[in-house]
């Protein structure tokens, strides 16, 4: 049986700063998996490879500080047969603990500008998989959170600090923003408690028209993880939200406001027939990169009606998917 160890940053305030938890189709646990895993599993089964059976997964996840150290140790202790990694500090970080482990993630923004790849053609080293360009579209979404809360005048932009995405995004968002008439700033948080606090602190402050300030979740693994704390919160203190996946908005609470980009969920599935191949023998170098389609955007009505935004009309009638 393969083994996979799936990897991501961020855990729950609540919970340890580190977790593993192996064999999760096995366990019986209730272990709150990324979309992306349910998806590879998804992927992997349709391809016709039985879980717990043909393979199994250890899944690692690691606030920031402290991350590479952790999955060079989770790595050395499990001995996997393949790396799943769900952002590109978890593609660094496996990549920086070991050069011959083989290493397929489920969405990148910039694979070559990060050093995973030499060229997506080719990638030349022990990593390779899909990109979903989500850095590449944090204008889009800026423009359509507009769009949906036209009552916004400043939005923060979520991310930790000196990510490459995110950072690299800015010159195309503020113009983004300059375009939408509303005023951009980041939003640095380093831990999943800093963005507790970051969004408790940030002023819910509200118009005659609705909310002014709202939450633009960037291409950012640990803002992303934080997102049922960032959908409770801003539900709670009227501060909308917007990211750049749409799997978590939902009709169930806690629900993110609005979203623009492919889901996890499908990325995940797209990622499985690379991570068969690699299970089978075939090394990293020697697939490309590929970009995966699929691009949704979601809203959560109801939840903006309980905010007090009223969504334009057209907004409703052109977004894929309405709650």
């Amino acid at each position: 049986m393969k083994r996979i160890l799936a990897i991501a940053v961020g855990m729950n305030p609540e919970r340890d700063s580190r977790q593993i938890w192996q064999n999760i189709i096995g366990s019986g646990e209730n272990v709150p998996m990324r979309p992306y895993v349910t998806g590879l599993i998804e992927g992997l089964t349709t391809a016709g490879m039985a879980p717990g059976k043909d393979f199994q997964i250890d899944y690692a996840t690691c606030e920031p500080k402290g991350f590479a150290p952790f999955v060079k140790s989770a790595i050395g202790d499990i001995n996997p047969d393949a790396v799943f990694a769900m952002s590109t500090t978890a593609a660094k970080a496996a990549m920086a603990a070991s050069r011959t482990v083989s290493i397929v993630f489920p969405s990148i923004s910039d694979p070559v500008e990060d050093g995973l790849v030499k060229s997506c053609a080719s990638p030349g080293k022990n990593a390779t998989g899909v990109q979903a360009m989500r850095r590449q579209t944090s204008d889009e979404c800026l423009e359509l959170f507009k769009a949906t809360v036209p009552s916004l005048r400043t939005i923060f932009g979520m991310h930790k600090p000196d990510y490459g995405p995110s950072i690299r995004a800015y010159k195309s968002v503020r113009a983004a923003a300059k375009r939408a008439g509303v005023t951009f700033k980041p939003l640095v948080v380093r831990s999943q408690q800093d963005i507790v606090d970051a969004m408790t602190k940030l002023s819910p402050k509200t118009g005659n028209k609705g909310p002014e300030h709202g939450v633009l979740v960037m291409a950012d693994d640990l803002a992303l993880s934080a997102w049922p704390k960032i959908a409770a919160i801003g539900a709670e203190r009227q501060i909308p939200n917007f990211f750049p996946v749409t799997d978590w908005v939902k009709s169930a609470a806690p629900s993110v406001l609005a979203g623009f980009g492919i889901p996890q969920l499908r990325c995940g599935r797209a990622a499985a027939p690379y991570m068969q191949k690699v299970l089978n023998g075939v090394r990293p170098q020697d697939l490309p990169v590929k970009r995966v389609g699929g691009f949704e955007w979601a809203i959560n009505n109801s939840l903006a009606k309980q905010m007090g935004i009223a969504i334009p009309a057209s907004v409703l009638g052109a977004a894929d998917r309405v709650i």
